[in-house]
């Protein structure tokens, strides 16, 4: 950015920062409990991967940029989700007990393939789908000791007098009946300070200090399990808006339920098993600071709910039926797989009311760092349109213009509010269909579909005139003229049009006979979103469709058009476009003509912009306003749009530069001309300058916005 801008105050590198510092917190924690052995694995795994990360970059260049932070938090994550620590007459992990130089080979083992091959070159993918650490420790962790997991456990869940002397040795499985006076010794002996030889059992709050305060063995990062659980939630007051806390909530929610669940079915003490399925393995650790990996986890909140209580079924399954108490790690991985599927489930949709959201402080930045998106789904959550920022920018990187038209990427409204909140500091808003063509783009469209002299002002063409029709709509009826003589001919045989449904509210509708494209006559000066019901007529098999809309709504269809003629050659695209100055939020236009006119926009008979005025016709009476005191109600979007005749439609359409009762007609390609063709349109005369007058103050206001 070549000029001071002010965007949220949050980046990547602070968001990173602020991680570190909290898993630093609670290596030094596990300190106390297992000594050195603990910050010499975290210093050689967060070495690890930062000179993973800064080599990678040397080799990559642009494709591999410098992430230093990140790359400190990925080899502390590693270090902490590490498991240390004797277990006398308990399997609860693949990991033997090891000593040096094992026990700090494999943690640098972990950090530099779960850096280079799950962090970096998985995310040369487009996303990463897997949790680097949890998959890398897995893989080197898994191949190399699974065939040492106990198989002592039975397959059955009967209490038996066998089960009972198998409980009293100490050899037992999480599914087995939990007996206070038998379980719960056994947990102290496991978990608790190898120092004290024979512990006496003091019952079970004895074991909850054991399970929630000290554990002296398990992860590192899990040796006290309420320093990571205050940790974590301070962590998540401070970053709540980037990290996804609804995972953690549903996650240890999940196994809650699971666990008193198991007790009324297997028997035993309910409060016993529930410490232990709560606070034993990687539980609280994984919850707060692996589960919520923005990068390969839901970006929808609905996602992010599945995401947690999915992982906490997987994870008791593993548990109670395998006897492997590390197995959330592998629920989490199988879990980063479903991430993708649960990014469609709870997609937020427009509508009519808007919540305007609380932005976090802003910062100005003279110059802007901007990194590869982390998923962390602010943007989801302060667009004002209740789009899918980052889903939108995902369908671009991929071409993929169904999910776009789907995802109704045409309807931002400009608010900025993706790009202000966004830690990557990426420009998404430019990624939306209706965003301003640059230059180039602009030039491939004329040159693909365009035909004509090309003026600087209103674009292509090739006949400019006057017209009016039978049809009495506004300003001449044209387009709804053209519209139905398309339909008759068979030059479509559907049409996305602005229909009003409820009070003054429009949306788009398809129109596929006269009767259907007259009930959309006249002019409605809001946005809508357009390119999803084109998405619903070409998955219905249709062709041939016609569309009308303003200049940001043509320039979506044609970012769409050109990508869908690769896939679908055979789709027949006409396009409508009207003259368009602005277009107007629906709530503020409402409280704007209440104030202005004392009229309630709902009621209205007809709208229209002539002449600088606002028109709004009630009860056969007509009001009006000067255009300029309508300012508050502008989107904000069309403050930077500078395409005033809609330069890229086949024939544009618009008041400005003909009598009343007339419409301007610009022809600008084949299509257009055939469609012409099919009306007998009574002509006249133009005032050209009227029109390029407009063209300009617009062209020059998206100057000035910018």
């Amino acid at each position: 950015m070549a000029k001071t801008k002010e965007l949220s105050y949050m980046t990547k590198d602070l968001l990173m920062t602020y991680t570190f510092v909290a898993l630093c917190v609670i290596a030094a924690v596990s300190f106390i409990f297992w000594g050195v052995d603990p910050l010499i694995i975290s210093v050689i795994s967060v070495g690890v991967a930062v000179a993973c990360d800064y080599l990678l970059s040397l080799v990559m260049g642009k494709k591999g940029p410098q992430n230093t932070m990140s790359a400190a938090v990925f080899g502390l994550i590693v270090a902490l989700s590490y498991s240390l620590g004797q277990v006398p007459n308990m399997a609860t992990e693949i990991i033997p007990t090891m000593a040096a130089p094992e026990l700090y080979l494999y943690p640098a083992l972990i950090s530099a393939l779960g850096l280079i091959v799950f962090k970096k070159l998985q995310g040369l993918a487009g996303r990463k789908y897997v949790n680097p650490a949890a998959i890398a420790k897995l893989l080197i962790l898994g191949l190399l000791f699974m065939p040492s997991i106990s198989t002592l456990m039975p397959t059955d869940h009967i209490y038996s007098i066998d089960l009972q002397n198998r409980l009293t040795e100490g050899i037992f499985g999480p599914y087995y009946p939990m007996d206070t006076q038998i379980f719960g010794p056994t947990l102290i002996t496991c978990y608790g300070n190898p120092g004290i030889a024979a512990p006496t059992y003091e019952g079970l709050s004895q074991v909850l200090n054991t399970m929630a305060l000290a554990k002296y063995h398990g992860w590192i990062g899990g040796a006290s399990s309420i320093v990571v659980i205050a940790v974590g939630i301070i962590l998540f007051a401070v970053l709540r808006r980037y990290i996804k806390w609804r995972i953690t909530v549903a996650y240890l929610l999940g196994i809650s339920l699971l666990s008193i669940a198991f007790g009324f079915i297997y028997g035993g003490d309910i409060v016993l098993r529930l410490i232990f399925h709560v606070f034993a393995g990687s539980s609280i650790f994984m919850a707060f600071f692996m589960a919520t990996d923005p990068a390969t986890t839901p970006v929808t909140h609905k996602g992010q709910l599945i995401f947690g209580a999915g992982l906490s079924v997987l994870t008791m399954l593993i548990m109670v039926y395998t006897g492997f108490l590390g197995g959330s790690i592998l629920a989490l991985v199988i879990m980063n797989l479903t991430s993708p599927l649960l990014d469609n489930v709870g997609k937020l949709r427009p509508k009519k009311e808007k919540t305007e959201p609380k932005l976090p402080k802003a910062k100005q930045f003279a110059t802007v760092k901007t990194y590869d998106c982390m998923r962390c789904g602010a943007c989801m959550n302060v667009c004002c349109n209740a789009l899918s920022p980052i889903l939108i920018k995902e369908a671009v990187d991929k071409q993929n213009v169904l999910k776009l038209m789907e995802l109704n990427a045409d309807y931002c409204a400009g608010c900025e509010h993706c790009n202000f909140v966004c830690p990557s500091k990426i420009d998404l808003e430019s990624n939306t269909l209706g965003y301003p063509l640059l230059e180039e783009e602009a030039k491939t469209i004329e040159q693909q579909f365009l035909k004509g002299k090309i003026d600087e002002n209103i674009g292509v063409y090739s006949d400019v005139f006057a017209a009016k029709s039978s049809i009495d709509g506004q300003d001449g009826g044209v387009a709804t003229a053209l519209l139905a003589s398309g339909l008759k001919k068979g030059l479509f045989d559907s049409a996305i049009v602005v229909q009003r449904t409820d009070g003054y509210w429009a949306e788009a509708v398809v129109a596929e006979n006269v009767d259907e494209v007259s009930k959309a006559k006249g002019t409605k000066y809001l946005r809508v979103a357009m390119m999803s019901k084109l998405g619903e007529l070409v998955a219905k098999g249709k062709r041939k469709i016609a569309i009308v809309g303003t200049a940001c709504e043509v320039r979506a269809a044609r970012r769409v058009q050109q990508t869908l003629l690769r896939e679908l050659p055979d789709v027949e695209l006409t396009m409508l476009g009207l003259f368009c100055y602005e277009c107007f939020d629906y709530e503020k236009l409402k409280e704007e003509t209440k104030r202005l006119l004392s009229v309630d926009l709902d009621r209205a008979e007809k709208t229209q912009i002539s002449k600088g005025k606002y028109i709004v016709r009630v009860d056969g009476k007509e009001k009006s306003v000067s255009v300029k005191k309508l300012s508050n109600a502008v989107e904000k979007r069309c403050l930077d749009c500078p395409d005033f005749t809609a330069k890229y439609a086949d024939i544009s359409v618009g008041a400005v530069g003909s009598d009343k009762g007339y419409s301007t007609v610009i022809v600008r390609s084949d299509v257009g001309e055939k469609l012409l063709k099919t009306l007998d349109l009574a002509k006249g005369k133009i005032n050209k300058e009227e029109i390029t007058k407009l063209a300009i103050l617009k062209e020059k206001r998206a100057k000035t916005a910018k």
